[in-house]
């Protein structure tokens, strides 16, 4: 009988995602060609900062839950070529199959919530990570980028033709932002307003701002781009030393925050495969189910109290 009401539950949440899940496709294609419209009647010369890229622009927020604008950046910046909606229903999909995964073999709801709420929200851990990745490459990247660009403005291209061939050059993910830079500006997005999409996108990085300034300021007031971007570059391979050699000091810090964290758990999975019964009752029993609680919210406020002691920013 349980069974059966769990194979009923699936079923019913299969098919509310299933629905979900075109509904917002449908939207998300209606939504495209709106702004595909909205592009191709828009005045030619709209003030600085307003215009939007078809890519950043949509509707803010899912059901009220998720932020679809925040999403879009970070699948963005993670380089993940997945539509915000469509990750959004895979998560809630692997969380729902981890609830009943969790469910049939534990027959417990309060851990078969856990777990859905523990799956629904690793794919967005691994966006977080994948986008830090991104980014340190990103860094590593724009000195020699900005180095080309740099040549190429002082053999008398322009602008846009020196941001063409670095975007033609240079990998990702670098090179196919700035390709899709000159692809908006090749739309008719104002190139001050192609720059700021940029820069909203990766608005964690200082780094990112100080080149989109230099170079809206130069489209706007004129001078001397080749000196500020040189001066830029190797600012940005002095503060990427700087951030290794604070890596290097801190890795021992590291380390033992690592290891310090992940020995409680080692321990009890240990003992739970040698003597179940001792682990059993931190589950089974009200004291023992708070003291579960208790050991990791001090977990993750030492962890937490690690990561700032050995974290420095250059």
């Amino acid at each position: 009988m349980q069974m059966i009401w769990v194979m009923t539950a699936f079923l019913v949440t299969f098919g509310f995602l299933a629905g979900g899940y075109l509904a917002v496709t449908y939207a998300g294609h209606r939504r495209r060609k709106a702004q595909i419209r909205t592009l191709l009647k828009r005045d030619p010369a709209p003030d600085r900062g307003q215009a939007q890229s078809p890519r950043t622009a949509g509707p803010p927020l899912l059901f009220g839950i998720l932020d679809m604008g925040r999403l879009e950046n970070l699948l963005t910046a993670a380089g993940v070529s997945v539509s915000p909606f469509r990750f959004s229903i895979m998560a809630a999909s692997f969380g729902l199959l981890c609830f009943l995964a969790t469910l049939v073999v534990s027959h417990h709801l309060a851990g078969a919530l856990v777990a859905m709420g523990v799956a629904a929200g690793l794919p967005f851990l691994y966006l977080v990570h994948r986008r830090r990745r991104q980014e340190d490459l990103m860094i590593r990247q724009m000195p020699d980028t900005l180095d080309m660009i740099v040549r190429a403005l002082r053999v008398g291209q322009s602008v846009d033709n020196a941001l063409k061939e670095v975007g033609q050059t240079c990998p990702p993910p670098l090179g196919a932002q700035f390709e899709t830079i000159y692809e908006e500006t090749a739309l008719g997005i104002p190139f001050s307003a192609a720059l700021h999409n940029f820069e909203h996108r990766f608005a964690r990085l200082p780094d990112v701002k100080l080149m989109v300034t230099a170079f809206v300021i130069q489209r706007e007031t004129g001078g001397n781009l080749t000196g500020v971007l040189a001066n830029l570059s190797n600012l940005i391979r002095q503060r990427d030393t700087v951030k290794r050699q604070i890596r290097a000091l801190t890795a021992e810090g590291r380390s033992s925050a690592a290891i310090l964290g992940a020995l409680p758990m080692a321990v009890g999975l240990f003992f739970w495969f040698i003597r179940p019964d001792y682990i059993r009752v931190l589950f089974d029993h009200t004291a023992g189910r708070q003291m579960v609680l208790l050991a990791v919210l001090l977990e993750i406020v030492g962890f937490l109290t690690m990561r700032a002691m050995t974290r420095l920013d250059a």
